[in-house]
């Protein structure tokens, strides 16, 4: 019983100085995803959501088009050329 409340009180005392020297701080390693949210984007053409930094991305018109796969942004570019196609 005795050597639980020696680790116990060893344990709170290296946290209280351990917050003491770094100010009050927080010390935590960051891993590789850890504090980013990411962004969700929609894919036009199947209108599934997909995180910003995994999506396909193409620029049309000026415009960046983010896409869940390379065969949606290939139906988006199709329906696009078609549709241009269509108007002249």
């Amino acid at each position: 019983m005795r050597i639980l409340i020696l680790l116990l009180l060893g344990y709170l005392l290296y946290r209280f100085v351990r917050r003491y020297l770094t100010g009050g701080q927080a010390v935590r390693q960051r891993g590789e995803n850890e504090g980013s949210i990411d962004e969700m984007v929609q894919d036009p053409i199947c209108k599934t959501y997909v995180p910003l930094r995994e999506a396909e991305r193409r620029v049309f018109d000026g415009k960046t088009h983010y896409f869940c796969s390379t065969d949606c942004a290939d139906e988006f570019e199709k329906r696009l050329k078609k549709r241009k196609e269509e108007e002249q």
